[in-house]
């Protein structure tokens, strides 16, 4: 009997350090710690998805992958259509993929609950071209602040769960959320109906703003949105929680597909606004927050170089749409490179100026 027990004791104790020594084995690089494309299989009923757009609830589904470590998975989720314009406008909605922790712990999506997946909307390839260049919008920001949505880029075949019909190669990206982007800044995401301006932190309100003309996109709001409820339109907080006096909020811009840099077919801008195409570009930014203007251009003008190699090691995009992108880029680094119209086009059209 003591010898059984001992054996016992002996295997249970080998299992122990086996288990203890898998997890503390090497893991698989986490999901937005690299830019290297991600291919996935993901299972779902899409027919159902696509065609039922009343039902905003979760499906289940499993996404099957391999990993860094060359790890073969097959996790389990959830996932629901997502998003207001695109929703009206494309044949596939963007999509909100769910987690549970326990499915996803020691993997690439480990720490993940719920991510915003950008798909292709329509068949064509022209359409993937400008959810690639919606991409490289959120990377050139990256270059710009720390204070940004990462992304993932995803090669996607969507398997339907009911009639095994598969969709193969499809581009699509995977989006940070804002509560990864406030834990790298000691922060918090926050849920606030609206801001005063005065909250808004000086610097990254003036690369936010100086950004957002750069790619063309006069599509967000930083103090206050369309839900009375909810706080921006495009645009997610972080900061402290609670809020106390002289706290500075952080916004993070996200849904550039109206931008003038992509042209989308149906993008337009706001009928209340000067322009007449997302292409004309249209400074929003706000006079309070001049004075942290030329930094924000000092910093742009030294990542120049940088801009272009994105659009360039591009890989996905064509050579017209790298044209295009390109063109527009290059407008915008003939306005920030002119004082005249530096200050005539951005510093003196800003928002909230007092006239005399």
């Amino acid at each position: 009997m003591y010898r059984v027990l001992l054996l016992s004791l002996f295997f249970c104790t080998s299992s122990l350090f086996a288990q203890e020594g898998e997890e503390s084995g090497p893991k698989p690089a986490k999901l937005f710690s690299t830019n290297d494309t991600l291919t996935v299989t993901i299972t779902a009923p899409w027919r159902d998805l696509v065609k039922d757009d009343k039902n905003q609830e979760p499906y289940p589904a499993q996404i099957e992958f391999t990993d860094d470590l060359n790890n073969q998975q097959n996790l389990p989720l959830s996932v629901s259509r997502r998003g207001l314009t695109r929703q009206r406008v494309c044949d596939f909605p963007p999509i909100k993929l769910y987690f549970q922790k326990p499915d996803v712990k020691g993997t690439t999506f480990r720490g993940q609950k719920n991510i915003k997946m950008v798909t292709h909307c329509k068949k064509s390839s022209k359409y993937q071209q400008y959810y690639i260049l919606e991409m490289l919008a959120y990377r050139m920001y990256n270059l710009i602040t720390d204070y940004s949505f990462r992304v993932r880029p995803l090669n996607i075949s969507y398997v339907d769960s009911k009639t095994g019909k598969v969709d193969e190669n499809r581009f699509g990206f995977l989006i940070e959320d804002d509560s990864d982007v406030a834990k790298r800044h000691d922060l918090k995401k926050l849920n606030v109906p609206k801001v005063k301006l005065s909250w808004l932190s000086p610097d990254v309100i003036s690369d936010y703003s100086l950004f957002q003309y750069m790619i063309g996109n006069v599509d967000w709001a930083t103090m206050s949105g369309p839900k009375p409820d909810e706080c921006c339109h495009n645009s997610k907080l972080i900061g402290n929680e609670p809020l106390q006096e002289g706290d500075k909020v952080y916004p993070l811009p996200y849904d550039f597909d109206s931008a003038g840099i992509i042209n989308a077919p149906y993008a337009a801008p706001n009928e209340s606004l000067p322009i007449k195409r997302v292409t004309q570009r249209l400074y929003r930014g706000y006079c309070r927050y001049n004075d942290g203007l030329p930094a924000a251009r000092e910093k742009s003008l030294a990542l120049e170089a940088e801009m272009y190699a994105l659009l360039d090691n591009e890989p996905l995009l064509d050579d017209k749409t790298r044209k295009t992108a390109k063109k527009y880029l290059e407008k915008y680094y003939e306005t920030i490179k002119s004082d005249k119209k530096f200050d005539k086009e951005i510093a003196d059209a800003c928002r909230g100026k007092k006239r005399s």
